[in-house]
């Protein structure tokens, strides 16, 4: 292990202690800070949490009789150092263990899971989880994920994520997004995590959505945007709008709110803007946009919409026209 990695081990050891501990809110914080920076602290930090999950499935006595059968084989060994037949054997045997306690299907190769994915502003990321579902995180997404034996629960923290789904019917695909929770058991979809609202596409499939208010099953073709307020349902077409759109860089509105499409728009630009208008959500913008072409796209609202656009020191303002 060279110095760096060694370091990142030492770091990933100080936040697993902390965490047994007991983080505080800061700490908590300065710990997603320091996962944020770089996606080598991300994967010591999965991989040490995984060793440590599967340490923890075996007692003190399967412990101690390894230690046991460890000081065994290390007499015998020692006894038997001038034959290079016993060293060989012993080497051959601490292959074997080697192997079989990497490949042995535990629930935590099967079944357990936990990690967390974040993009970064313009930048579009696969994954490929161990149940065989895909995911592909739009710009500024954030999504965590914790599987175990009986569900598979992904908690969607921000930003938009594009779900294709491995069937399990023994284990539920759940997302949460904080207003509503989103339950599958094989199928497309994506899920839109917006400040005000949380919108659900489905390419195909069957998709369950519930908020505090009520539950609704969506197939292909349906939309659902979920606000404080309630559930609203519309349609799309999926052989023309494709929830995974982004991925060839075009960002798709039909009848989207202004503040929203900005706020998409602002995934991928370090855009600073400011939507002076009394009800944002009364302003609706139809079309495909290029996601790389924000100043074009800027400049046609006033064609499109009843509103004026003014630069100010490298803030735009978009207010309502007189």
């Amino acid at each position: 292990m060279d110095r760096q990695n060694l370091h990142i081990q030492q770091q990933v050891d100080r936040w697993l202690e902390l965490e047994k501990q007991g983080l505080s809110q800061q700490q908590a914080s300065a710990l997603q800070d320091w996962l944020d920076t770089d996606s080598k602290h991300v994967l010591a930090y999965q991989e040490s949490k995984q060793v440590e999950q599967l340490l923890s499935q075996f007692s003190e006595q399967d412990i101690q009789s390894l230690e046991q059968s460890v000081t065994t084989t290390h007499q015998t060994s020692k006894r038997a150092s001038q034959s290079p037949f016993a060293i060989a054997a012993c080497f051959a045997l601490l292959c074997v263990c080697l192997f079989s306690y990497l490949k042995w299907p535990t629930p935590l190769n099967s079944a357990a899971f936990q990690a967390n994915y974040q993009t970064k502003r313009g930048e579009i990321t696969d994954i490929e989880l161990p149940d065989q579902s895909r995911l592909t995180l739009d710009a500024k997404a954030s999504i965590s994920i914790n599987f175990d034996n009986e569900q598979r629960v992904n908690k969607l923290l921000k930003g938009r994520v594009v779900f294709d789904v491995a069937s399990d019917k023994a284990r539920p695909f759940v997302i949460e997004t904080g207003n509503s929770t989103i339950t599958v058991l094989g199928t497309r979809f994506s899920v839109d995590k917006k400040s005000r609202s949380t919108r659900v596409m489905v390419e195909h499939g069957r998709v369950s959505v519930q908020n505090q208010r009520e539950r609704i099953e969506l197939v292909k073709g349906d939309v659902a945007t979920i606000h404080a307020s309630g559930m609203v349902l519309s349609k799309f077409d999926p052989e023309i709008t494709h929830v995974d759109a982004f991925k060839q860089g075009r960002l798709m509105f039909d009848n989207t709110p202004l503040n929203e499409a900005l706020e998409t728009f602002n995934r991928h630009h370090d855009f600073s803007y400011t939507l002076a208008t009394k009800s944002q959500n009364a302003l609706t913008i139809s079309g495909t946009f290029s996601a790389s072409e924000l100043e074009n796209f800027v400049s046609l609202l006033p064609h499109a919409l009843p509103v004026e656009v003014r630069n100010l020191n490298n803030h735009t303002i978009i207010s309502k026209r007189n």
